[in-house]
């Protein structure tokens, strides 16, 4: 009797398992939606990873294109050269910032080991400040994007991949 309880047990912890996993599966992996309602960026200051300021007013009549993330996180630094590659081929009409949570020389050494080209920006207060003002409570990697009249159009939560990037273009330019 005592055999087949805890044969039962782990098929329902199986199950539930397997279920869950199912749900949070299918809600990462699918694409960014619309956003109906109009959120507009708004102006920002952050430290450059070269030493600067950057102030977001200074970027006019681009998509805009916010990643957050991280050395540390691993779908951050896989989805990097996406955005590179975004960047280069749409230098006139994308722009790319990347917000990194992080401490400065790991930023810094990484850019340079990956070819990092895009405005890049850290500052772990600020960045969650930000984060906040989207309703994220900081999870990595978040992006959002922002058509030319600053207005954010998508957001995902995850690794993006080239459709979202498409996706994107396709309805922004």
């Amino acid at each position: 009797m005592r055999k087949r309880r805890m044969i039962l047990g782990a098929l329902i912890g199986g199950a539930t398992t397997g279920a869950v996993g199912f749900f949070l599966g299918k809600n990462l992996t699918r694409s960014p939606e619309p956003l109906e309602q109009a959120v507009r960026l708004p102006p920002f200051s952050m430290p450059t990873s070269s030493g600067g300021l950057f102030h977001s007013d200074t970027i006019t009549d681009r998509v805009i294109i916010i990643n957050f993330w991280a050395t540390w996180c691993a779908p951050c630094r896989k989805e990097i050269p996406l955005l590179i590659a975004t960047q280069a081929i749409h230098r006139g009409s994308i722009a790319v910032i990347g917000i990194a949570i992080d401490e400065l020389e790991a930023v810094q050494i990484f850019e340079d080991e990956i070819g990092l080209d895009y405005i890049s920006l850290v500052g772990k207060t600020p960045a969650f400040a930000l984060l906040e003002k989207f309703g994220n409570s900081g999870q990595l990697p978040f992006t959002l994007v922002f058509d030319k009249r600053r207005n954010l159009r998508f957001k995902k939560t995850g690794e993006i991949k080239a459709h979202d990037i498409d996706h994107w273009v396709n309805a922004l330019l």
